[in-house]
């Protein structure tokens, strides 16, 4: 394989592939399926089950890792333990399962190799190289009952993006605003905060006057405005303020600091609202973009497969997990990702122009400007203040 191939994991995006048709196959037949995926770095591993996860959720199948150590050597008992309906087990750390030269997860996966094909178990075995020959040596039965092996070790662990965009998102402000005459309504806040006395009685009606006022100042790309009154109204809170009114002043804060590209502070925020308990799906499609811009994207991949697993028909997420393949390079999974979104977006054109950019970083720009121009989105937007966005250029040849 070339470097170049290598680079923009394409092998990675063919390999897990391989890994959800076998899945979608055993879940056409409603048969049992042994797949076994060799890999060499942590972090590939890593990479290819959050994948596998978020892909399989859109599929309502939940991904059920399990661990071996010396205390769950019986990986079939482990997964007895967890039955349950639209379940595929996830299982790594073989020669962590204790006994005589480490081998007692083999033994036992040799033992119980029946009790796969007779409860029809659909399984992923993670293997690292000596653990792959290891489970040929002592576990050969079970190794004959194996549907498929998945090679990943020629991908490298961390794939250099293959796009050249920074995908777009739209924002989720904890704060309805419905304004049209911003000042009149910046003018009626003002008023309304000097007016309220500062006592315990009036923190709910302070702080959503804080986080309205930073939201007419969003609403006007004024991001310095909307960050000094953010940080007001969370400079104003008393001490014990209950979780549910501190937490979305820390999640506005988050968004001004994104969009002013701080990601460390932004992600400091979310760390914040996080230990105040937050844990809503719109929360866990910020999370993960924090965490995608600081380059953690399995870290990603994961906070937007639990939100996709509790919401398949939010757009945000999935737009979101298109942006984190689009980041990793993996351009097919990244077109999936954002079809979805477009499909359960009505109001919002930022995938489809995250899919025309995702087009365009590959060397597809009539299909890139076919696409917008038949979704006709520059009737509904302008295009404008896209266009000095990072990998957007090309939509100058929209003018």
């Amino acid at each position: 394989m070339g470097r170049k191939n290598m680079r923009q994991g394409k092998h990675f995006t063919e390999q897990v592939d391989q890994l959800i048709t076998e899945i979608e196959f055993a879940l056409q037949w409603e048969g049992p399926i042994i797949m076994l995926a060799i890999y060499r770095s942590a972090h590939v591993f890593e990479d290819a089950e959050a994948s596998l996860s978020t892909y399989l959720a859109a599929l309502d199948q939940e991904l059920i890792p399990i661990r071996v150590r010396s205390d769950s050597a019986n990986i079939a008992g482990s997964i007895a333990e967890r039955r349950g309906e639209n379940r595929i087990y996830s299982i790594a750390d073989l020669s962590l399962g204790g006994g005589d030269n480490d081998a007692d997860a083999y033994r036992a996966l040799n033992l119980h190799r029946e009790y796969f094909i007779d409860e029809n178990i659909r399984c992923i075995v993670w293997l690292t190289e000596k653990e792959a020959r290891q489970l040929s040596l002592i576990a050969p039965d079970f190794w004959a009952f194996r549907h498929r092996v998945v090679d990943l070790i020629g991908e490298r662990a961390t794939p250099k993006r293959s796009t050249s965009f920074q995908g777009l998102t739209w924002i989720e402000w904890p704060w309805h605003i419905f304004e049209n005459d911003f000042d009149a309504a910046l003018a009626y806040r003002d008023e309304m905060l000097r007016e309220l006395p500062d006592q315990p009685e009036t923190i709910q009606m302070r702080v959503n006057l804080f986080g309205e006022i930073a939201g007419l100042f969003v609403q006007q790309e004024d991001w310095e405005g909307a960050l000094d009154t953010i940080k007001q109204g969370i400079t104003g809170l008393p001490e014990n303020t209950f979780p549910e009114l501190e937490a979305p002043l820390y999640i506005g804060l988050a968004i001004i600091l994104i969009q002013l590209e701080d990601y460390e502070q932004a992600y400091a925020a979310l760390e914040k609202a996080d230990s105040l308990g937050l844990d809503t799906e719109h929360f866990l499609v910020l999370l993960a973009q924090g965490k995608r811009l600081l380059g953690r994207r399995s870290d990603a991949l994961d906070d937007i497969n639990k939100a996709i697993r509790r919401d398949p028909g939010l757009a945000s997420a999935w737009n979101e997990c298109g942006n984190i393949y689009a980041d990793l390079g993996r351009i097919t999974q990244a077109q999936k990702a954002y079809q979805k979104a477009i499909e359960h977006s009505s109001d919002q054109v930022q995938p489809l122009l995250n899919m025309s950019a995702l087009l365009a970083s590959i060397n597809r720009l009539d299909e890139a400007l076919k696409l917008i121009k038949t979704a006709q989105i520059d009737q509904k937007i302008d295009l404008r203040k896209f266009m000095n966005k990072r990998g957007f250029e090309f939509l100058e040849q929209l003018r």
